[in-house]
């Protein structure tokens, strides 16, 4: 007969085992304790225990269960036919079958673990032909795409993400270029603490286009930030690395920036801020291991301090009649460059040092004083040390301006006088004047619109002790601006701004520079609504010209140096009136590509889209979406033709 005693002790080890079928760890909910829940961050000391039965524990228990929740399964299948024209002639059309499935879950809690994923199959059928050819190519293919995204506290202090994806550009069908398969992953894991304005961030992402061709572009990036706060110290770090190649024609970049920054505001009258940059910039390109490739590397580093101080009550220097100001910048440089291809390398390095101190006073509301020095040595490796000293002041002459019926008129006048000493050319000195007046008005048409018109004209005159010549310039430029706005959620804004500066010296230049800008957003009726910007900028600089007004040179240019951008679309969400059948006009245009894959920017498309316009039909019935679009475009300085049908049913 079994004793009593071996039975309970039996039954205790069935229970624990029983009871070990779910892991457990330290229970803790997201929030702070005062919010019903413990801080994750303090979960290790207990502070967390008693909460495990009000998160899905089954009982009083006190730890994680690794348990998955019900999953979200959703889906679709499509069909697509493209039939693709380029400007030397050559078609292809292409017939496609896609299925996607996508599921949704988290483990234990959604503000565990929560994941995401799906898995989708493609199937290809391609027929293409050259311009006046008679005869066409076919192709089948097939392929997967599947994408997961897991994110651990995604609410909390410290959330974390992994992401990885591996997608096919004819799934969207809107490809206008090659085809191209894309592998990215992205990790991002943030930390803050329960108190403060502390952040601490490091992101790393990978992404490979790989195209039908078999070409590879190729981008890593990693970016770490860190910004730390407390009493009158403000301390932000900042690294960002990026890498692209191309297998194509083996092109190779890499970007590598650090930066530390440092401020200091002890008082609301004084502020200090240093930083210090790292930046090195390699360029490759070219086939590798030949005379002809060529490479550049260019490495700079420098620090900078900038202090402000402007004296409150009861310090020294202060004056409520005449607010004084001081200003005061260090600056240390040291940069290397080096380019060519095979044995003509070329380097060249140059160290640099900089300081300055400046200081202004209002007189009267009208009068302001100015002076400032300044010291700056270069010595290039190799070549000779040189060193510029200089100082100066200026006062200037700003009345009140003057109200002439509905026009606005405000003259000032300035004068400033200077002396450097250069180990270059010796002591120069200098003096001159400017004089400048401005004329504005504004119309107002009801409450909401405005139109303004600015006018000012600028003479100015600065001589030269060296040369004993004086250098005469005359600027014009008007301003004209319009804003308005409805009770219907319409906006608008239109400004053009032209500007034109030409020396009068003997040495004559011009300069001319015109901008516009559009942007405009306007509700139709209750279903119809267009939107659209536009910015538009033309200079011009016939030679190089000491600038009388900055003291700058103006670098000529070969004629007019054009740029532009923008955006145009209209929407009707009820074409026809017909319910749910959608019809939007896009239209866009940039004649310089802002974002590139060589410069770090993992978005950035690979191939450089500078002008397209589609036209494009949408119409859901239940969860059947159809969609016909028409567009034209210009790809690498291509015109590419488009028409575009997919028939999606949703699951």
């Amino acid at each position: 007969m079994r004793r009593p005693g071996l039975r309970r002790d039996l039954a205790v080890a069935v229970a624990l085992l029983v009871r070990a079928t779910a892991a457990d760890a330290a229970a803790y909910a997201p929030g702070l304790p005062d919010a019903g829940g413990a801080d994750p961050a303090r979960a290790a000391d207990g502070a967390g225990a008693g909460h495990g039965a009000t998160n899905g524990n089954g009982g009083g228990g006190n730890g994680i269960r690794w348990t998955l929740a019900p999953v979200h399964l959703a889906g679709s299948v499509s069909l697509d036919v493209r039939a693709l024209k380029l400007e030397d002639g050559r078609r292809t059309n292409q017939t496609l079958v896609y299925n996607d499935i996508e599921f949704a879950s988290h483990v234990w809690e959604p503000w565990f673990i929560q994941l995401r994923g799906g898995l989708g199959a493609l199937a290809a059928h391609d027929v293409s032909r050259d311009a006046g050819s008679r005869f066409a190519a076919t192709s089948n293919s097939t392929a997967l795409t599947g994408r997961f995204a897991m994110s651990v506290f995604p609410i909390s202090r410290f959330p974390f993400e992994l992401q990885a994806e591996v997608s096919d550009s004819r799934v969207s069908g809107d490809t206008l270029g090659t085809d191209y398969r894309l592998h990215r992953v992205t990790l991002n894991q943030a930390w803050r603490p329960e108190f403060g304005n502390d952040s601490y961030n490091v992101n790393f992402e990978h992404s490979r286009l790989r195209t039908s061709d078999g070409a590879e572009d190729t981008v890593d990036s990693l970016r770490g930030s860190a910004l730390r706060q407390f009493s009158d110290h403000t301390f932000e770090l900042g690294a960002h690395l990026s890498v692209n190649e191309r297998s194509d024609t083996d092109d190779r970049s890499r970007l590598a920036t650090l930066s530390a920054r440092h401020g200091f505001q002890p008082a609301g009258s004084l502020h200090v801020d240093t930083l210090a940059t790292w930046n090195q910039i390699q360029l490759r390109s070219g086939a590798g291991g030949t005379a002809q490739r060529f490479g550049s590397d260019t490495d700079i580093r420098q620090i900078s301090s900038f202090g402000t101080w402007r004296p409150r009550d009861g310090e020294p220097l202060f004056s409520a009649a005449s607010p004084f100001y001081l200003t005061g910048s260090v600056r240390l440089l040291d940069a290397n460059t080096e380019a060519g291809s095979g044995a003509l390398l070329q380097s060249q390095r140059l160290r640099a040092v900089n300081a300055s101190l400046g200081a202004s006073q209002e007189l009267t509301r009208e009068w302001r004083l100015a002076g400032g020095l300044s010291a700056t040595q270069i010595a290039p490796e190799g070549g000779r040390r040189s060193s510029v000293n200089t100082a100066n002041a200026a006062v200037t002459y700003t009345p009140e301006g003057l109200t002439l019926g509905a026009w606005s008129y405000t003259p000032s006048l300035g004068g400033n006088v200077g002396v450097s000493r250069s180990s270059e050319v010796g002591e120069r000195r200098t003096w001159g004047g400017q004089l400048a007046q401005g004329v504005s008005r504004t119309w107002l048409a009801g409450q909401t619109d405005s139109l303004s018109l600015n006018l000012t004209q600028s003479l100015g005159a600065l001589h030269d002790s060296q040369s004993q010549r004086w250098s005469r310039a005359l600027a014009h430029s008007a301003g004209l601006f319009w804003q308005g706005s409805n009770d219907t959620g319409s906006q608008s804004y239109a400004g053009l701004s032209v500007s034109d500066s030409r020396s009068l010296s003997q040495e004559r230049g011009e300069f001319q520079l015109v901008n516009l800008q559009v942007s405009r957003r306007t509700e139709l009726t209750r279903h119809t609504s267009w939107s659209g910007n536009l910015t538009a900028q033309a200079s011009r600089s016939d030679n190089t010209q000491l600038d009388p007004f900055s003291g700058l040179l103006r670098e000529s240019g070969p004629g007019w140096q054009r740029f532009y951008s923008g955006t145009l679309s209209y929407e009707n969400q009820r074409l026809w009136a017909v319910p749910r059948l959608r019809y939007t006009v896009l239209l866009s245009v940039n004649s310089q590509q802002l974002e590139t894959r060589a410069a770090g920017d993992i978005d950035a498309l690979r191939e450089r889209v500078t002008e397209s316009l589609e036209n494009r039909l949408d119409y859901a019935i239940g969860r059947l979406e159809l969609r016909l679009s028409a567009r034209v475009a210009r790809v690498e300085g291509r015109g590419v033709g488009l028409i575009y049908a997919r028939a999606q049913r949703r699951y």
